[in-house]
């Protein structure tokens, strides 16, 4: 299988693209913002909440503010109001809601996650996957030193172990300098600024099938080269540098992205499904076309579990099936739990309500494409 990784631009917009022979299988936005997803900022809190519930912080010069969910810290004492502390955005807020901040910040590298206010080194889904109970034991035993927490990326194995621990050693420096800079810093305000979108996207969707990494930006493309020549050169050698004009006539980006902003979708069958938003859950209704019950929800399972990858829907979302036995429906639970076995986010397939609905839940990354407002 021939996969391509993509990183280009989508109007106003940021934008990854992940290609298995030609189908879009992943794709990620970010926005022109002054705020981004991993900023670190020195903040004020402002306010707890009852009941130790959360807590909203100051960050910025015009009294910006923002939400604390977890108020206890790393050295088991509780925010309290007028503190100072070093947090890092999670995720945007939509709408009217303000950003999220969390004490567990992450400084994202090739081979290693670094969690300075951790303790634990944790070895990712996709790492226990990859690799046998033996190598799992010798990249272990190799960072047991650490005196903070980390995360071993699915890139890392034993083969490439003493670049990953020189990686180590730059995310180290890197969060020396934040807490510097912290102290240096008189007021609320921003610490370390996240510019690592495109390195992030190249870490997080490539995998052994990646033969191609594309960039229609020069800069971009020198960034990420430069970058990964100073590890193992491992995605610096399938870079390639492709002009927007080519990007499209080659892979018609837009089609595909526009097709992503739509709500109706049509199924081999000839039904449909639905997808509708409200600020509390996504709700995708099936509509039944010429084929049998079963058939056309076993299509509709197929691509709403895709949709909702490619749209980056979170939080809860309900579906209602095509009405059918209990057998069938029980099989459409285990389908569903099936397509997102490989899902970065976490999700939770719960089963059918009182109702009839197909209950889901799924992590928050970012902001789904209907949040961002591609249109």
């Amino acid at each position: 299988m021939s996969t391509k990784l993509i990183v280009s631009n989508y109007k106003n917009f940021k934008c990854g693209v992940k290609l298995n022979e030609g189908e879009l299988v992943n794709i990620r936005f970010q926005p022109n913002e002054d705020v981004q997803i991993g900023d670190i900022y020195k903040v004020k809190v402002s306010e707890i909440l009852p009941n130790d519930s959360g807590a909203f912080i100051t960050y910025g010069k015009d009294d910006q503010r923002g939400f604390f969910k977890r108020i206890n810290l790393p050295n088991g004492d509780k925010a309290h109001e007028g503190q100072t502390l070093l947090l890092q955005v999670r995720s945007i807020g939509s709408k009217d809601k303000v950003h999220l901040f969390t004490n567990n910040i992450i400084l994202t590298g090739k081979f290693i996650n670094l969690l300075p206010y951790g303790d634990e080194i944790i070895l990712s889904r996709r790492t226990r996957k990859n690799l046998d109970t033996n190598q799992q034991d010798k990249i272990m035993d190799a960072l047991s030193d650490t005196e903070v927490g980390l995360i071993a990326r699915h890139n890392l194995t034993p083969e490439n172990l003493e670049i990953a621990q020189a990686e180590l050693k730059t995310l180290n420096d890197q969060w020396k300098e934040i807490e510097l800079n912290a102290k240096e810093l008189n007021e609320e305000g921003l610490v370390f600024q996240n510019t690592y979108f495109d390195q992030n996207f190249v870490c997080d969707y490539s995998d052994k099938n990646t033969d191609q990494i594309i960039f229609s930006d020069h800069d971009r493309f020198e960034k990420v080269k430069n970058w990964d020549e100073g590890l193992d050169s491992s995605f610096a050698s399938i870079c390639e540098e492709i002009s927007s004009d080519q990007i499209e006539e080659q892979f018609n980006l837009s089609e595909k992205i526009d097709y992503l902003i739509g709500h109706q979708y049509e199924l081999p069958s000839g039904g449909n499904i639905m997808f509708g938003k409200t600020d509390a859950l996504t709700a995708i209704d099936v509509n039944t076309g010429a084929a049998k019950r079963f058939d056309t929800n076993r299509e509709a399972i197929h691509l709403i579990a895709k949709l909702i990858k490619l749209k980056n829907v979170s939080g809860k979302v309900v579906i209602d099936p095509v009405a059918s036995d209990q057998n069938t429906l029980r099989k459409l639970v285990g389908m569903l739990k099936n397509e997102f076995r490989d899902d970065l986010s976490i999700t939770n397939v719960y089963g059918y309500t009182r109702g009839g609905l197909l209950e889901l839940s799924r992590s928050r990354n970012d902001r789904s494409i209907d949040e961002l407002n591609l249109n």
